[in-house]
């Protein structure tokens, strides 16, 4: 992997048809392909001011009632108008609502099989002023109001994946696991789930991921992308063909992923957390200025921001260092809230604790006016969550 990154740009066109009879063309984007070289022997430290505008937002979603408490497990979150939703996949299957104040609104709990009701969920998208439930079991899509009131469903045969609703294009793109079907990983259709086009065939011979893929699309303010763990390209999807858009060199460091091919599940998850070079993990976030993701090496993580103006990698190891209100210092950038916000969560106490420690380090006075200044909100929400399990939202806007 990554020792013919020269031949792989060049070869994109030919392996990675959209469809039979589409192909991808990279002449229709302007800005073309980027290559992300990724050097370890040049990672520094990093200060949040660098990638982030000069804002940081602390909402905690209050758990003032006892159907406002939410589990650790939380695999999305997102921002859509005037109000947050947190996915809870795995623990009460159910779907948190809070207006942007962190105010417990309701909840879409129908556990069960009948109608108007799920066993389980993989995401949500928003269509036309509605929440749209995906990857249901059993095989369905729903519809709820923003409020979480059901409104209808449509029994399915064929399998409908986690994905999104891109509201450039007005269509659904879903990804599935093809090792099961032997046919593509991503699957679009319009808005009246006609009109499919599919994209990225399946090889026997690619290495592909167990994750679920809920991440895998990601949305900056104008394009919908796609990065899948193991390959080492992002797309972006423009008029209706999949275009690379960003490669990764790992050089030296990159991950040989035959290694992986022969491995078992278990053998294979140890291998990775301890021992795996550089691959591409398939968390990261779009901006029309840099891209970001996260990486591993041999039991480290790195930071990895990527200048598209300037054609620049900055490889940050350890902790973002917060210059911004000198609060809380973020390690990996979690979070895609909405297009162009993303961050962490971090529980009110562990946030009250936080607070606790800078008022050690700083000393009486200096604290004083550090939280009466730089660091008000901080303080403010640390004070108010400070007894909570719940999470209080760190949000930072993308340059």
């Amino acid at each position: 992997m990554n020792k013919l990154i020269p031949l792989l740009i060049g070869c994109i066109l030919l392996l990675l048809t959209s469809s039979c009879k589409q192909e991808v063309n990279t002449q229709e984007d302007p800005r073309g392909v980027a290559l992300v070289t990724v050097d370890l022997s040049e990672s520094r430290s990093g200060k949040l001011s660098e990638f982030f505008e000069p804002e940081i937002n602390y909402i905690w979603l209050e758990d003032k009632l006892d159907e406002a408490q939410l589990n650790a497990g939380l695999h999305q979150i997102r921002f859509y108008g005037d109000k947050i939703y947190t996915l809870d996949i795995y623990g009460c299957k159910c779907i948190s609502i809070f207006n942007m104040e962190g105010e417990y609104l309701g909840k879409i709990a129908a556990y069960g099989e009948g109608p108007g009701e799920f066993l389980e969920f993989d995401a949500l998208t928003f269509v036309n002023e509605e929440l749209v439930l995906l990857g249901v079991y059993p095989r369905k899509i729903m519809w709820f109001s923003l409020e979480g009131e059901f409104l209808r469903e449509l029994t399915l045969i064929a399998p409908f994946g986690p994905g999104v609703f891109s509201e450039f294009d007005n269509r659904y793109y879903l990804y599935s696991s093809a090792r099961n079907t032997g046919e593509f990983f991503i699957q679009t259709l319009n808005e009246n789930l006609q009109d499919t086009i599919n994209f990225l065939p399946y090889y026997s011979e690619r290495l592909e991921s167990m994750m679920s893929g809920r991440n895998y699309f990601q949305k900056s303010k104008q394009y919908l992308y796609f990065g899948m763990t193991f390959l080492d390209t992002i797309y972006q999807f423009h008029n209706q063909q999949l275009v690379p858009k960003f490669v990764f060199d790992f050089g030296k460091y990159g991950q040989d992923l035959e290694e992986l091919k022969g491995l078992g599940i278990m053998d294979r998850s140890k291998f990775m957390s301890s021992q795996a070079k550089l691959y591409f993990l398939g968390r990261y976030h779009v901006s029309e200025k840099q891209l970001y993701t996260i990486l591993s090496f041999e039991k480290k993580v790195y930071n990895l921001f990527y200048d598209r103006e300037k054609s620049q990698s900055h490889v940050i190891e350890g902790n973002l260092i917060n210059d911004i209100d000198e609060g809380h210092d973020s390690g990996r950038i979690f979070y895609v809230f909405e297009p162009g916000k993303v961050g962490i969560r971090i529980t009110g106490k562990d946030l009250y604790q936080a607070l606790v420690e800078k008022k050690k380090q700083l000393g009486k006075e200096e604290f004083e006016n550090w939280a009466k200044g730089k660091g008000r909100d901080f303080a403010k929400t640390a004070l108010a969550a400070k007894d909570s399990e719940n999470p209080v939202l760190i949000v930072y806007k993308l340059k």
